[in-house]
């Protein structure tokens, strides 16, 4: 065994025991039982998390009265007053500031609840590890009294006592395996959660930029709304990046930035700029960007619209559209799944990207910033990023075949938008339930930073690609590039019920590209 952990190998002992029937294994069964008492059981301090818990709870009530100081003091009447490099608002730093507090309040209360079920968790599961034990050295005393060393004792073997020892084993070895199962999947849901909280603490990520708290303040809140951070403008990762990139400028570089920043219509145009600077694009291709939307930088739906593809916001039932101008983020009927994907997904990370696909580099212009002008735009990306990611005996008459390979949509995604994230992808198989439950919290880590993850899924029929870009709890967000974002159970993800994405869509999750 290659994982020494107590689950692993208590499951391989189960394994082994329910095999070990019969006079001729008695001494295996014999080891097995050996081995399978001194497994270590589940430690840690039940009470210990519920006073952790305790603590956190505490915290919380803290805070909620801090939130109705702020709360207060929002809703008086202020002066037209600014602070910050960026000229921020004081309205808006308030309201970010309140924002801000009650995502806290929250976040300390869903730690807390996540904390007291751990340690009910941890409680019950040493009970039900310790209830396994007696059976097993009942066991082990039978095998005793049969073997002589690894072998029978052909003077003292009695097969119902091998019987029952075997039968015995299996109970113990089930309770302890289950107890330690119960564990790790509740640990799994609960390190998932707080790794969804950390992500979500934008403000921290903003932290070593060189511009003022107050100024982190109001972009890290930028696009946010009541208690979630989901519809952020700046994910996780893209405020480090944003944080890194201003302190690498030169002096006179980030003068500039600040100044446009100062002069930009609205937090949600700020926090734009900052995307774009996450991207990697340098002060004078931020100082056109700016040029070109700043005459809508007071208005965040038309941002949002142009700048957003695959907006964000709380979760919602069904499918939901990703649409520009009424025509759909989507492959149409091609062979582009991969593409596409990635085109949107490029799109997401890079403002200027998406403004050129959305506005063809003139927003405002009806000639170029229409649905239809937008659409011809999407379909002659997805051919570039097809026909350039594919290889030439691929489109070759009666051998050739459509689609795109799991390594060429590594690449691809490396090359479209690892480019603008910093990360390098790698393709993973995932052939079973259990190598994709192995894979799952990769998974959720990357899309809580912000980074898109690839998928394949097959069927009889063939195979498609998307994309999870969102994790709440025990769900993940789908894009579908047949232009739509859907919510799905990770219990789907995991077990191979993937048409519930939508119709037609294969069923069988069999790779994901990682973002390392």
């Amino acid at each position: 065994m290659t994982d020494d952990t107590p689950l692993p190998r208590l499951k391989q002992l189960q394994d082994d025991i329910a095999d070990q029937n019969g006079m001729w294994n008695a001494g295996a069964l014999h080891y097995s039982l050996r081995n399978a008492i001194q497994v270590p059981g589940p430690s840690g301090h039940p009470s210990g998390l519920e006073s952790l818990a305790g603590d956190f709870s505490r915290a919380e009530k803290s805070l909620d009265a801090a939130l109705m100081v702020v709360g207060e003091i929002r809703r008086q009447r202020l002066p037209a007053v600014w602070a910050g490099e960026t000229q921020v608002a004081a309205t808006d730093a308030l309201a970010a500031a309140e924002r801000g507090l009650e995502r806290g309040v929250g976040a300390l209360g869903r730690i807390a609840k996540e904390l007291f079920r751990l340690a009910d968790a941890l409680e019950v599961a040493q009970k039900r590890d310790g209830d396994g034990i007696p059976p097993l050295q009942e066991a082990y005393g039978l095998t005793e009294e049969i073997t002589a060393g690894p072998f029978i004792d052909p003077l003292n073997y009695d097969g119902d006592k091998m019987h029952r020892a075997q039968q015995l084993a299996i109970g113990g070895i089930g309770d302890r395996v289950a107890a330690h199962s119960a564990l790790a999947e509740t640990s799994r849901e609960v390190a998932s959660t707080f790794h969804d909280l950390a992500s979500q603490a934008r403000l921290q990520r903003l932290s070593d930029s060189p511009l003022s708290p107050l100024d982190e303040l109001v972009l890290a809140d930028a696009g946010s709304t009541g208690d979630s951070v989901d519809s952020a403008i700046l994910s996780a990762s893209m405020a480090d990046r944003a944080a890194d990139n201003l302190a690498g400028l030169s002096e006179a570089d980030r003068a500039r930035m600040t100044q446009l920043l100062a002069a930009a219509g609205s937090p949600e145009h700020r926090a734009y700029l900052m995307r774009a600077l996450a991207a990697g694009h340098d002060i004078n291709k931020i100082t056109e960007f700016n040029q070109l939307i700043g005459p809508y930088g007071d208005d965040p739906a038309w941002l949002a619209a142009h700048l957003n593809p695959l907006g964000g916001g709380p979760m919602a039932p069904g499918q939901q559209s990703t649409t520009f101008d009424g025509q759909e983020w989507t492959q149409g009927q091609y062979p582009t799944c991969v593409a596409s994907s990635t085109v949107t997904a490029r799109a997401q990370v890079d403002p200027l990207y998406a403004l050129q696909l959305t506005t063809g580099g003139h927003p405002g212009d009806p000639a170029y910033d229409n649905g239809q002008a937008f659409a011809d735009r999407l379909r002659d990306e997805q051919v570039r990023v097809y026909d350039g990611g594919r290889s030439w005996y691929q489109d070759l008459p009666l051998i050739g075949s459509d689609g795109m390979r799991n390594d060429q949509s590594a690449t691809i995604a490396d090359e479209e938008i690892g480019a603008y994230t910093g990360a390098n992808y790698e393709n993973r198989a995932v052939d079973n339930a259990d190598e994709r439950r192995a894979v799952l919290p990769e998974i959720e880590r990357a899309v809580d930073e912000g980074h898109a993850v690839p998928f394949s899924t097959h069927d009889d029929d063939g195979g498609h690609q998307m994309m999870v870009i969102g994790h709440d709890g025990d769900r993940l967000q789908v894009y579908n590039p047949w232009g739509y974002t859907v919510w799905v159970n990770e219990d789907d993800f995991v077990n191979g019920r993937l048409d519930s994405i939508g119709n037609g869509v294969p069923n069988e999750l069999t790779s994901v590209r990682l973002p390392e």
